[in-house]
């Protein structure tokens, strides 16, 4: 079999955890013998055709230029009509080459070329639902809804949704506030076109069954036909015991019980959560040590003590500190379609607090790989983290049984098998 990924970010532009998830993705295809090229923009400066774990990369230029690293496009680049024309050229020059049987665009802002691609080339098209862009450009509903509601609009998000996001995410004086507003009726717009492409494609796969039961509750998929394809996790970390006392000190923590915050600071991210329970933990385990690591958004506190903040960081930093911390925690309000913390805490062999929520109970078995508490619920998520402070053995068998049950669950061979077997029901 040979197939083309599409994606709006890849390597060495690596703003969230999805290039991640289809590089894994990509080489254990490969692995498996199946041909895959992925085609992406070039945002200057990277090679237009290269290999990364062996796999081909095609890029095609576009006007805007980032650095490497976690860096974002503004999203009115990825709603262009040229942009659409761009990716679908290159995609239809990938197959062409590759000879391909399927085209698969793995993000939402690849959707509209690889579609128009694979109308052109007869061939078909796949699109894997990582977030839910398609169907409203900031869901603040689900902050407080599990599903979104059924009057979702257009006249809604101005009315109820706008204002909301930009209280809690929008700094800035009253045109920046109406600038926002407009950009939100083109993106609820856009979602609203996609969405019609997303009923025509061949086949939708998603990272987890929440996502895919939210996605049919709203409408926007016929029910029963999705297919859940699980994230990959990260190869197992090898090599010598790390030094944790040089480690600590080059990250400035110390040296105590480290309970880790792996994302953004933001509200649906669950960091004012986190910085709550922190408090009520540390009044009654002064020796607890909590740290965050990740991007910085305006919903976040402004000052987190007793929070250590260390911002963004590479992603060797963040492995580094898995390794260090004794728990990792998860606290997501919104429904969170498959975070890839709590893989890459189980690699680790770190336990996880999460939430009830999404498809968090997908990556963590309650009570076996880690804990599941209530959404926003400080109070229960600093019990959680207590327990496993007060209790050493407990942490540690949780990690084993978190590090053997991603090995197993979400495991390259039956990873593949789910993706290989949604292509050959398309086929059919």
């Amino acid at each position: 079999m040979r197939v083309v990924f599409a994606t709006e970010y890849y390597h060495p532009w690596v703003p969230g955890g999805s290039p991640w998830s289809i590089r894994l993705l990509a080489r254990e295809l490969r692995r498996r013998g199946v041909d895959v090229v992925i085609v992406t923009p070039n945002y200057g400066g990277a090679p237009a055709r290269e290999e990364i774990d062996g796999v081909p990369v095609r890029r095609f230029p576009v006007r805007r230029r980032l650095p490497p690293g976690p860096s974002l496009a503004p999203v009115r680049d990825h709603v262009n009509p040229l942009f659409h024309l761009r990716f679908a050229r290159a995609v239809v020059s990938a197959a062409r080459e590759l000879g391909a049987d399927v085209l698969h665009a793995q993000e939402k802002h690849a959707l509209v070329g690889t579609f128009l691609a694979g109308r052109w080339l007869r061939r078909p098209v796949f699109v894997t639902l990582r977030d839910f862009g398609l169907i409203c450009p900031i869901t603040t509903c689900l902050l407080s809804h599990t599903h979104v509601p059924a009057d979702c609009s257009a006249t809604k998000l101005q009315r109820e949704c706008a204002p909301f996001f930009l209280d809690h995410y929008v700094p800035g004086g009253s045109r920046r506030r109406l600038r926002v507003r407009l950009s939100l009726a083109l993106l609820y717009l856009d979602a609203r076109l996609k969405g019609a492409l997303l009923r025509r494609v061949d086949g939708v796969t998603g990272v987890s069954a929440a996502i895919l039961d939210i996605f049919e509750r709203a409408g926007r998929i016929p029910a029963g036909r999705g297919h859940v394809v699980y994230n990959l996790p990260p190869s197992s970390p090898e090599g010598m015991p790390i030094d944790r006392s040089r480690r600590l000190a080059e990250f400035g923590l110390p040296d105590r019980p480290t309970i880790l915050f792996v994302g953004k600071a933001s509200l649906g991210k669950g960091f004012p959560v986190f910085v709550e329970a922190a408090r009520l933990v540390t009044a009654r385990v002064p020796e607890a040590s909590f740290v965050a690591v990740g991007e910085r958004v305006s919903s976040g506190p402004a000052e987190s003590a007793p929070v250590l903040t260390l911002g963004r960081r590479s992603h060797a930093d963040v492995e580094a500190l898995y390794s260090l911390a004794h728990m990792v925690v998860h606290p997501a309000v919104w429904p969170e379609p498959f975070s890839r913390v709590p893989l890459e805490a189980a690699s680790f062999s770190r336990p996880v607090v999460g939430t009830r929520i999404g498809g968090t109970p997908e990556a963590i078995e309650d009570e076996v790989t880690g804990l599941l508490v209530e959404r926003n619920d400080p109070a229960a998520l600093a019990r959680a983290i207590e327990g496993l402070l007060a209790d050493p053995t407990r942490r540690e068998r949780m990690g084993r049984e978190a590090a053997v049950a991603v090995a197993r669950t979400f495991s390259a061979e039956r990873v593949v098998d789910q993706l290989l077997a949604a292509y050959r029901t398309a086929a059919r």
